[in-house]
């Protein structure tokens, strides 16, 4: 709007300015000369600036990405110092032992700087059969060896392997991080930072257990199946030595990100039973008097504003997932991408049917899926893709490059590649062989267990189709897999509204964090009580508007077209 106005302004003054020398050229012959001289000038002129101005949308978008580079590299440089110096101390720290009332034995803690120390085997022996595919040995080593996951970007692993202290059997491991900045998390902190340097408090670095780059739930207490039975002691003990770790290296805090419910749990001594319940009362059951809620707030904010407990705080975020249930099937799958839209209304399944329509047959977009072996067999598809995901980076001001082409050829070279799958986007006109070339948009995506995990998606500059976004991350994704038989789609952080719209449903995400400082740590406690309520009771009101969860099927269906779009 800003530049728009400018421009506008501009024209405006190079029209009076002609008006003017137009004046001065009937008095006088040397002013006509002046007049066409400075007309031309001044032409020349506008024309540079409203260039400028058409390339001013890259250009800050460059110029802002640059900036935040520059600054995170800073950042970075000082956690890698001090990552230095929290290692040479950590030998001492570890040697600590927790003792755990109810665990077999007191537990050492043993620190690797890099994922690379530790045994593959040993790793994934720790996982179970539901857990998360990015805490495979595979996806984390890939991530270190080619330079996302380092000190140098602000990410200085520190793994943690728990053991027997007396047997020295391994018990599990914690996928440990000393941050430097808050970057690539996607469980947002940037307001306690901002409120701590405020205050004068320095708030990194700090200690992260979490997949870097992902924000995707799942265990971050990784235990052999042995040890199981022990979880909750060995989870306890593990907190408590990462607070004494914390204050005994000048470290602000320690965060869970993306834990589990239960993890969550047992690491706060916290759940949102009361929330849950909230979630499922009827709306008649919730209405009270105006003074008994007014009251009973008046009671909440006063117990939060005396809250100084010494433990870990529990966080409720939001994300918005898609399960493949239907609601007029007595819960069975979707027996076709049909069926999924006799979910919605008429005039929107008028409306996608018209949107898919649009892509597919008037603009001529095939998609096309390759996973697994595939990927290897087509040459230049990886380094294709990986174009594709820096396209979204370099368009988009809050575009961050957080994994290089090295990270991409070395996953698809490690067994992980069983797991991956390319969406991807490619004119029906060059031939229904699938090229590399040919390919000017897609996404990045994970399958396992029956979950479908969207990543990245990218379209190459000067190719974009309307709502091809929409069709490739969403139409096109669900009715793969529905025909696949998947059960749930995790899209990851961010485009609630669009998702909403589409079907995908709230899902509460949680985690757990540990702040030193006792004032900020109240602070942050009584913003996570509200920020609590809030997601809760958001929650409830879009499962109560749900377009899937909450409609039938619609008697006049018969008439409209129910022909599934067909793919060229």
């Amino acid at each position: 709007r800003i530049q728009l106005i400018i421009v506008f302004k501009g024209l405006k003054l190079l029209g009076c300015c002609c008006y003017t020398l137009r004046l001065i050229n009937d008095y006088s012959m040397w002013a006509a000369f002046i007049c066409r001289k400075g007309a031309d000038i001044l032409l020349i002129a506008s024309l540079t600036f409203i260039f400028i101005c058409i390339q001013c949308k890259a250009l800050t978008s460059q110029t802002h990405n640059t900036i935040v580079n520059r600054s995170i590299t800073r950042q970075s440089r000082r956690v890698g110092k001090a990552a230095e110096r929290i290692r040479t101390r950590l030998h001492a720290t570890s040697s600590q032992n927790l003792a755990s009332t109810s665990a077999p034995s007191k537990f050492t803690f043993e620190f690797h700087s890099s994922i690379k120390s530790i045994p593959v085997e040993k790793w994934n022996s720790c996982l179970s059969f539901d857990s998360s595919p990015f805490l495979e040995h595979a996806w984390l080593s890939s991530l270190e060896e080619s330079g996302c996951a380092s000190p140098e970007t602000g990410w200085a692993p520190q793994h943690i392997a728990v053991k027997v202290k007396k047997t020295g059997e391994l018990c599990g491991y914690v996928p440990l991080y000393i941050k430097g900045h808050s970057m690539g998390e996607f469980i947002f902190d940037n307001s306690w930072a901002e409120a701590a340097s405020q205050s004068g408090i320095p708030y990194y670095p700090k200690l992260l257990v979490a997949v870097p780059f992902t924000p995707v739930a799942g265990e971050r207490l990784l235990l052999h199946s042995s040890f199981q039975k022990y979880r909750k002691q060995i989870r306890s003990a593990v907190a408590d030595f990462l607070m004494q770790v914390a204050h005994s290296n000048n470290l602000s805090s320690v965060h869970f990100n993306f834990c589990t419910d239960e993890e969550a749990t047992d690491l706060s001594g916290s759940d949102i039973t009361d929330g849950n319940e909230k979630i499922n009362e009827s709306v008649e059951q919730q209405i009270e008097p105006k003074s008994q809620r007014l009251a009973s707030q008046v009671q909440q904010m006063l117990k939060r504003l005396s809250s100084s407990k010494n433990d870990y705080m529990r966080r409720t975020s939001l994300q918005y997932h898609w399960t493949n249930v239907n609601p007029n099937n007595k819960g069975q799958q979707f027996s076709s991408f049909e069926d999924y839209l006799s979910c919605f209304k008429s005039k929107r399944r008028i409306t996608i049917r018209r949107e898919r329509r649009r892509v597919l047959e008037e603009e001529g977009i095939r998609i096309q899926v390759v996973k697994g072996e595939e990927i290897r067999r087509i040459p230049g598809l990886v380094e294709r893709m990986f174009d594709i995901y820096i396209s979204t980076v370099e368009r988009m001001v809050w575009g961050r490059k957080y994994l290089t082409l090295e990270f991409f050829q070395q996953l698809v070279k490690s067994d992980f590649c069983d797991n991956i799958c390319f969406f991807c986007a490619t004119r029906s006109s060059r031939g229904s062989a699938l090229k590399a070339d040919n390919v000017f948009a897609g996404t990045f995506n994970i399958i396992k267990n029956g979950v479908f995990y969207g990543r990245y998606w990218g379209c190459l500059p000067g190719q974009e189709v309307k709502n091809l976004h929409f069709e490739t991350c969403y139409w096109s994704t669900i009715e793969f897999c529905i025909q696949q038989g998947l059960h749930r789609i995790e899209p990851g952080a961010g485009g609630g509204d669009y998702k909403w719209a589409r079907g995908f449903d709230p899902a509460l995400i949680h985690s757990t964090h540990y702040i030193c400082h006792p004032g900020l740590r109240r602070a942050v406690r009584q913003f996570l009580a509200y920020e609590t309520d809030n997601n809760v009771e958001l929650t409830e009101y879009l499962r109560s508007k749900s377009s899937v969860i909450n409609n039938k099927k619609s008697n006049n269906s018969t008439i409209e077209s129910t022909e599934p779009i067909q793919k060229s």
